[in-house]
């Protein structure tokens, strides 16, 4: 039997990390959640437990995400390549909320801070751990670390 294209694509989501996720003992969400590439394709993996729908929203256009068997609440699927993306969960009742996914953002503190951190010659650490609120990636809100 010869293999296809889609053959050579890897799983959106291996089901135990999956559930891993779901049940909060993924050693490293930001592995699993957020944006990926897989394959060829972009992918969104998102947890929302109150959704019963989940869509990534680029430019006003919903892409659904696909519930994730298994594991309760774990949402993923393709989105185009391009474009930032906000959630919206649909929960029982008809409720809807859109929100800025956390798994989408890249990291705050660079390796110079983890490197000072960790060998203890950081002279002002207040400056980068604690709340701060900040603008990251053109989204006002708080840091924490």
């Amino acid at each position: 039997m010869s293999a296809t294209k889609a053959d050579k694509t890897p799983p959106a989501l291996a089901p135990d990390e999956a559930r891993r996720i779901a049940e909060g003992t993924h050693p490293d969400p930001f592995a699993v959640l957020g944006p990926h590439r897989r394959g060829k394709a972009r992918r969104v993996t998102a947890f929302d437990p109150n959704a019963s729908t989940l869509d990534a929203v680029i430019d006003g256009t919903a892409h659904p995400l696909t519930p994730v068997p298994g594991a309760p609440g774990v949402f993923s699927g393709p989105v185009p390549e391009t474009g930032l993306y906000r959630l919206r969960g649909t929960g029982t009742g008809g409720a809807v909320w859109d929100y800025d996914d956390p798994f989408r953002f890249g990291p705050v503190l660079g390796e110079l801070d983890e490197y000072l951190i960790g060998e203890g010659t950081v002279e002002r650490l207040w400056h980068a751990l604690g709340a701060h609120v900040i603008t990251h990636e053109g989204v006002r809100g708080t840091h924490f670390a």
